[in-house]
């Protein structure tokens, strides 16, 4: 259409108008920036809770928060528009896609599902406007209705699935009809006393089933309905081939159910509920994970993996769609991203044929081509996404175990072949399985410039950087993390204490105790304390290592079994375990004992002791440091702050001639001092469920172990135990 035949619209100063052209190109840059957008949205939105990369959040969340402006100033300009094409129709359907999201992107904060009404206004509005548009321009090619109009449609349900969701995890619902009636249940847990934890025998933790425990909520809490419901107790009784005890992929399917089921635990904390079955039966939830998840050869794996897996339907509840698509609608979960991918796939094929027979140049069609070729892989990408899903997998074993007929020899082997390699597809990992790192005496004198810059650009909006707050590189969780965390737990029995019984069992308790916390108010004071000396003790250690060019020999000690680990191995568990502590106290000490105010204030002190002491000013090698640290008198500085007891206790430590005994010691240290410092109350478990929207933590991973062995509390320490 020429210019000169375009007619302005009523009252517009002809000043103020862009050429069509400009104006095409220009609508043309926003839907291809929303195309963009849902990239963003479908490929980083599913690493988000497995990296706790900040720049992978901070685009996420900036794609997610700039999609509503997006859309309403794109749809804006097409409805204003002078000139109008038919791709308008499928341009406009495009964005509303943007805006309802993605299936593993419900909401990017907790405070957003509980402010479900606003998203529900706002997507009415922004829907309607594109059902006029689409009735507007959408009209005008035939061969483009039904595709459209069926993509609009798929797409107007996933919206109301998504409003649906945030629903079903907000506050209000979740204590009502989610978590409340699995409370009533696990309540006769009391009156089925039978359990083996080997083979979960009288586990009858609900895997799935909730409706109808609200329908017969009576009936479920003694028990006599379990037939409508799926158990732990029921899966691991299932021997068909798919789920043979014999095989390890058939344990490992049904150790997935079991995490389902430990979630759902979890989410009875997050809402208030108290755990029944803890209350009823400490010693079968003890029994649980000391003589179930722990036990076998590899118990260290299997314990993490099971957890690891929870947590991600945990973080999935709150921040995805998948809950309400296989808890509501199970059977027809899979229903809407298949139509989804038909209808992309039948109206980027009809733009194909159309843009064949274009005898000149179209760029809005080719434009369109191409957008609806990426959208149309994109929602590809998601139904695959769907398939190699925990939930996926668990609504089929579910189906499997409930469907006889599909156990038996004479069923057909397609029907297995079906469900083996739908169950072989992999996602990728719920977790990065990395450690956080901070190290005081390294950092201590550090400024953050591009935070503090970022602070001041984005007028405030990004939190100004602390002097001495600088995070190290990201560790990977080793496996000699994992079984030293793992055999302090084994050893305590669940009986938590501060560090003090490892002193006692490594024969230094008389030497050293004096650095354990007395109280819980000291906790923070003295995690700091015992990072500075195990700091100081790896720095030596990696001196003599690199000077010797050796590996240090590992002296005979009586107080060290012949099955001890390595130096080295120790030393790594204890340098990552304790910087992981400090990384905690420095970035997040809400995940702590203590108000996360009181952490902070002491680190904050910490850092200003350590920039002035005087012997370190003007010291920027580590080696250095630690040398004066060593070589300074307990009278020379402050010996309350924990820089200076640090110290000392490093230069104990060095007194202790058997390396290998001193390693054990730091090692076994951390590895108790990790477990004590993670079980915490209802109200501040939270805090957990916020830092899996941010990448996850390893802290999490053993407060939930906790939790399924009966540790909901901490032990009180010293004079508050009298």
């Amino acid at each position: 259409m020429a210019a000169d035949d375009v007619a302005l619209a009523p009252g517009t100063s002809p000043s103020h108008r862009r050429h069509p052209i400009a104006q095409l190109v220009y609508i043309t840059v926003l839907i291809s920036a929303g195309v963009l957008a849902m990239f963003l949205l479908h490929v980083l939105g599913s690493l988000r809770r497995r990296s706790s990369n900040k720049a992978l959040h901070a685009v996420v969340l900036g794609a997610y928060t700039l999609s509503y402006l997006l859309v309403s100033y794109s749809l804006g300009l097409m409805q204003d528009s002078e000139d109008y094409f038919n791709e308008f129709a499928v341009w406009a359907v495009c964005l509303l896609m943007l805006l309802g999201g993605t299936d593993n992107l419900m909401a990017c904060k907790l405070d957003e599902v509980d402010n479900w009404k606003s998203f529900h206004v706002r997507h009415l509005f922004k829907g309607a406007l594109v059902v006029l548009i689409v009735a507007v321009y959408g009209g005008e090619v035939n061969e483009y209705q039904k595709p459209l109009w069926g993509i609009l449609c798929v797409n107007i349900l996933q919206s109301c699935v998504r409003i649906k969701s945030m629903r079903m995890a907000s506050k209000s619902n979740l204590l009502s009809k989610n978590v409340k009636p699995i409370s009533d249940y696990m309540k006769g847990e009391d009156k089925r006393q039978l359990s083996s934890a080997a083979t979960m025998k009288g586990y009858r933790y609900v895997v799935a089933g909730e409706p109808s425990l609200r329908n017969h909520r009576k009936e479920a809490v003694d028990g006599s309905r379990d037939k409508e419901i799926t158990t732990v107790e029921q899966i691991y009784e299932c021997e068909g081939s798919l789920l043979s005890s014999k095989s390890k992929r058939g344990m490992r399917l049904k150790d997935i159910c079991l995490s389902m089921a430990l979630s759902k635990m979890l989410n009875r904390r997050f809402a208030g509920f108290e755990l029944a079955e803890v209350k009823a039966n400490r010693q079968k939830t003890n029994d649980f994970v000391f003589q179930g998840l722990l036990a076998g050869d590899n118990k260290y794996e299997r314990a993490f993996r099971v957890i690891e897996v929870e947590l991600g339907f945990v973080y999935d509840l709150y921040y995805t769609r998948y809950p309400f698509l296989y808890q509501k609608i199970r059977h027809f979960a899979l229903g809407l991203p298949v139509a989804m991918v038909t209808f992309c796939s039948w109206l980027t094929y009809e733009l194909f044929e159309k843009h064949k027979i274009k005898e000149d140049e179209d760029i809005p069609l080719t434009a369109t081509l191409c957008l609806m070729a990426v959208v149309t892989f994109l929602e590809a990408f998601q139904l695959y996404l769907h398939m190699a899903s925990d939930w996926f997998k668990v609504a089929l074993i579910r189906g499997y175990v409930t469907g006889r007929y599909l156990q038996r020899s004479g069923c057909t082997c397609f029907s297995h072949m079906v469900i083996g390699l739908v169950l072989r597809l992999k996602a990728l990992r719920p977790w990065e399985s990395k450690l956080g790192q901070y190290s005081l005496l390294e950092k201590y004198n550090s400024t953050r410039y591009r935070s503090n810059c970022c602070h001041f650009i984005t007028l405030f909006l990004v939190d100004k950087a602390k002097i001495g707050r600088k995070r190290g590189d990201l560790v990977k969780l080793s496996i000699q993390v994992k079984q030293a965390v793992i055999d302090s737990l084994i050893r305590s029995k669940g009986q938590l204490t501060n560090g003090a019984r490892s002193l006692e069992d490594n024969g230094v308790h008389e030497l050293l105790s004096w650095a354990c916390a007395a109280s819980d108010e000291m906790l923070i004071h003295s995690i700091l304390v015992w990072h500075v000396a195990t700091t100081i003790c790896k720095n030596q250690l990696d001196a003599k290592t690199a000077k010797g060019g050796k590996q240090i020999a590992v002296e005979d000690s009586s107080a060290v079994s012949t099955a001890a680990p390595s130096v080295q191995d120790s030393s790594a568990v204890a340098s990552s375990l304790s910087q992981y502590c400090a990384y905690l106290v420095a970035f997040s000490p809400d995940l702590l004992p203590g108000h996360s105010f009181d952490s902070e204030s002491i680190l904050d002190q910490s850092i200003e002791d350590a920039r002035n002491f005087a012997p370190l000013k003007g010291t920027k090698k580590m080696k250095d440091k630690c040398k004066i640290l060593m070589s300074t008198s307990d009278t020379s500085i402050n010996d309350d702050h924990p820089v200076a007891q640090g110290a000392r206790l490093a230069r104990q430590l060095t007194e202790i001639q058997d390396k290998a005994l001193q390693w054990k010691v730091l090692s076994d240290f951390w590895a108790e001092m990790m477990l004590y410092v993670a079980p915490c109350d209802d109200g501040q478990a939270r805090a957990h469920l916020e830092a899996l929207a941010r990448g996850g933590e390893f802290i999490t991973h053993l407060w939930a172990l906790l939790t399924h062995a009966g540790v909901l509390n901490r032990p009180p320490t010293g004079s508050e135990a009298a």
